[in-house]
């Protein structure tokens, strides 16, 4: 089947139904974590770092326009983890799991890898680990660029950042490449609370996108070995629908299971892992579109990376604008319509 208007309009449709607020890559991407912010992973990044070859960079973020919709903090009862498969059979084989308590400064951090602690220290200070490396966590600009107004507006294309001074909370990791046990390696981001998983991702905007809404919470409670079983037939058909079946054959043993694959030894970036500059909203249009859609107009973050640790831009104060946050409670309120079904109806 050709691509066609149509389709895009139903593919983007599926993107705002299933968005809880301003759509970013896998921001409150199932309805379970309405209101939840602080266990909705966002978005996942994995590259070398630009500073030291010999490192490797893991970045997870969390709290959906923090200070508008969100809180800025993170839960207390909440284990971020992100997941390292060094062998290929996707499932994690190394972890690195970050907790937080209070404290008199706002918050501290504690980062294990598997039972080994690798450091501690404060929120919003770079804290040095063991055997090498560094950790920070706090709350930074968000990341993730998307003309979201443009996709609303009929798919008439501004070039701007629906995204720009949005704040999430964001922990960040380098760790030397050589710890994770191989060149190439799988990676994904996942909150759990009380040893429950909560959410997961990998590449962004496969939930959002390609899981048909009544299994979004399933997706985020899977994990990625049982994602060709569980939803290969889904994604296949979703692809199908946007592009054509070759393509949707070829994509979806690509995009399942849901693991961000990185070469540790390269550059470069997306579909080989994720760096902050990689337009990935671009790059997964052209692919699901099989060359169709070339992209939203946004090509870049309102806010320049850093090529230092801890890379993102610094927060938006202050946090957010008016704007944003008329816009970001606009969508609230539509997803709240969305997921509030009568007794014999179904979320959509």
């Amino acid at each position: 089947m050709l691509f066609h208007a149509r389709s895009l309009a139903l593919f983007f449709a599926s993107i705002l139904i299933s968005a809880a607020t301003l759509r970013a890559a896998d921001h409150l991407d199932a309805p379970a974590l309405d209101g939840d912010g602080q266990v909705d992973v966002n978005d996942l990044y994995a590259f070398q770092s630009p500073s030291n070859p010999d490192n490797a960079v893991l970045i997870m973020t969390v709290n959906p326009f923090a200070g508008a919709i969100s809180p800025t903090d993170f839960g207390t009862d909440v284990d971020y983890e992100l997941q390292v498969d060094s062998n290929g059979d996707a499932m994690a084989d190394i972890t690195y799991r970050t907790r937080f308590s209070p404290s008199a400064n706002g918050q501290d951090l504690f980062v294990w890898r598997d039972s080994e602690t690798l450091g501690t220290g404060t929120v919003g200070t770079d804290i040095a680990l063991a055997g090498g490396g560094m950790i920070r966590a706090g709350v930074f600009d968000d990341p993730f660029f998307f003309d979201l107004a443009g996709f609303r507006n009929g798919f008439a294309f501004t070039g701007e950042d629906s995204f720009a001074g949005a704040n999430v909370s964001a922990i960040i990791l380098e760790i030397p490449r050589s710890e994770l046990g191989s060149s190439n390696v799988g990676v994904w981001a996942r909150t759990t609370r009380s040893g429950i998983q909560q959410d997961r991702m990998g590449r962004p905007a496969i939930n959002t996108a390609l899981i048909p809404a009544a299994r979004k919470n399933d997706f985020n409670v899977g994990e990625p070995k049982d994602d060709a079983a569980n939803f290969g037939a889904e994604v296949m058909a979703a692809i199908e629908g946007l592009s054509n079946t070759q393509n949707a054959a070829d994509l979806t043993p690509v995009l399942l299971p849901d693991i961000l694959t990185f070469d540790t030894s390269s550059s470069s970036g997306f579909l080989n892992g994720r760096r902050l500059t990689d337009d990935v909203i671009d790059a997964e249009l052209q692919l699901l579109s099989a060359g169709a859609v070339v992209g939203d107009g946004v090509d870049a973050n309102d806010q320049a990376f850093s090529n230092a640790f801890p890379y993102l831009a610094p927060q938006n104060v202050p946090e957010p604008s008016g704007g944003l946050v008329v816009m970001g409670l606009a969508a609230l309120t539509f997803y709240g319509h969305r997921r509030r079904p009568s007794a014999t109806s179904s979320w959509v």
